[in-house]
């Protein structure tokens, strides 16, 4: 299952007609193989698609989610948790030590027309870039179970303003469960998909967009030679850019908040020209390929240019982790395993402001 989209898929799987349960990881503690927003999408047999950890963990979440299946009760849903103790650990050959709470739902032909809708909804906005939230309501039954009352999609700007705040400080990876007058809500939010910018499609831009696609980060490729632009080259790429010249490469082009720009044109010239135009946006993560000593000569142009060492020093240059990697394939694992070290960064610093 393709976790990067999963309104879409869940909307393609809903179309098959067949019954499926949606585990999703709400909240950890302690030591856990997955956090939260990790999905698993479980089927009356017990097969999977995606996974929420592996391991006994993950086996009696499949089971609970087929016995959710079996209740074939509309809208049945489940927030349960797991507790990962001495003897699960062993069993699973991990050094984890702490606890799950899981939201599980069950989906199929006996779903209401207003969650069907409220899905497609979101299967939009997910397609489109978009940003929104999902909000599920909770009645309580026995053994632990809920019924949806109700689905709907609300623009994340459109939030009531005391459910807003209540959802930020409980969310953990675009999922929250919170109480809001007197109902439980299990809120799910869409954020804008991340994108690698990736400026010079030779031999180190080609391996770094394969290992993107690896990953699936979707990257966009920009390059002033054809022969090194296009889609023949690039299969994998959202989109790739053949510009005239570096000079205005970024017109036309939305890096955000949510995106990564990596810098590995042919000459050390280029790699200014892109660099200036990189700092001027707010992109998350910004890396150069190259020596010291061509980094320490792109800056002393820059800052005669005006711009300043704070902001230079938010680039990664020498670009990628340094694990003495020497072929491009190599350079390019260190930039990818650089940026998921800055994505969790970001993460944990989020996290420890709620």
């Amino acid at each position: 299952m393709p976790m990067k989209q999963p309104y879409q898929t869940i909307m393609a799987q809903m179309a098959e007609g067949s019954p499926f349960a949606l585990a999703t990881i709400l909240s950890s503690r302690g030591s856990t193989p997955r956090t939260p927003g990790t999905r698993m999408m479980v089927f009356p047999d017990k097969s999977i698609s995606g996974t929420i950890g592996g391991g006994l963990i993950e086996a009696q979440i499949i089971d609970t989610c087929a016995d959710l299946i079996k209740d074939e009760t509309a809208s049945c849903a489940m927030i349960k948790e797991y507790v990962l103790n001495q003897d699960l650990k062993s069993g699973m050959d991990m050094v984890c030590g702490g606890k799950l709470r899981v939201w599980i739902e069950c989906f199929g032909p006996q779903c209401p027309a207003e969650t069907k809708a409220a899905l497609a909804e979101m299967a939009k906005a997910e397609r489109q870039g978009g940003t929104a939230t999902l909000l599920s309501t909770l009645v309580p039954e026995t053994d632990g179970k809920f019924k949806v009352v109700q689905k709907r999609m609300v623009p994340t700007d459109d939030l009531p303003k005391d459910l807003g705040t209540a959802v930020e400080q409980n969310l953990r990876e675009g999922v929250a469960c919170v109480t809001y007058a007197k109902e439980t809500i299990v809120a799910e939010t869409l954020a804008p998909i991340p994108v690698l910018y990736i400026f010079g499609g030779g031999h180190v831009g080609y391996a770094l967009a394969q290992m993107a696609h690896l990953i699936d980060l979707p990257c966009v490729v920009v390059d002033d030679r054809e022969d090194f632009s296009n889609e023949k080259r690039f299969p994998h790429a959202r989109s790739v850019v053949s510009v005239p010249e570096f000079k205005h490469c970024f017109e036309g082009l939305t890096p955000d908040e949510h995106s990564y720009i990596v810098i590995t044109t042919r000459g050390h010239l280029h790699d200014e020209i892109v660099l200036e135009q990189a700092l001027a946006t707010k992109a998350a993560y910004i890396g150069m390929i190259g020596s010291r000593r061509k980094r320490d000569t792109i800056y002393g142009h820059l800052r005669d240019r005006g711009i300043s060492q704070e902001s230079l020093e938010k680039v990664h240059s020498p670009v990628g982790l340094s694990i003495n990697s020497e072929t491009p394939a190599e350079i390019a694992v260190s930039i990818i395993a650089q940026i998921i070290q800055a994505k969790g960064v970001a993460a944990t610093k989020l996290e420890k402001l709620f």
